[in-house]
């Protein structure tokens, strides 16, 4: 550190302990995102491995294959008819006796 120092070599150790403090400080910040991210690829490789395998894999039990995540956003038209098909299951529950209870929906 000597060559490169700003302070006089009596006072190097606080550029020292400076060092030392933001690689820790970094560390802090980065390490639990990369943790996160190695986990992830770990996850999707492990559920990719074993999507084949009976009892254990998503075939077995009837579930799409694992895809990565995308980062596409989905059409209004799709949001649309999605909303729309929610208000329809919701105004059937609604419109359901169950309980003794009557409800009924008046379409404007």
């Amino acid at each position: 550190m000597a060559w490169f120092s700003i302070l006089p070599e009596s006072l190097a150790f606080i550029e020292t302990l400076l060092v030392r403090f933001f690689l820790i400080l970094g560390i802090l910040v980065i390490g639990p995102w990369a943790l996160l991210i190695i986990y992830d690829m770990i996850l999707y490789i492990f559920r990719t491995a074993t999507y084949e395998i009976p009892y254990i894999g998503g075939r077995a039990r009837n579930r799409p294959r694992p895809r990565a995540p995308s980062l596409r956003v989905p059409a209004a038209v799709e949001a649309v008819e999605a909303a729309e098909d929610t208000v329809e299951g919701l105004k059937k529950r609604l419109g359901s006796t169950s309980h003794g209870d009557h409800v009924t929906i008046e379409h404007d």
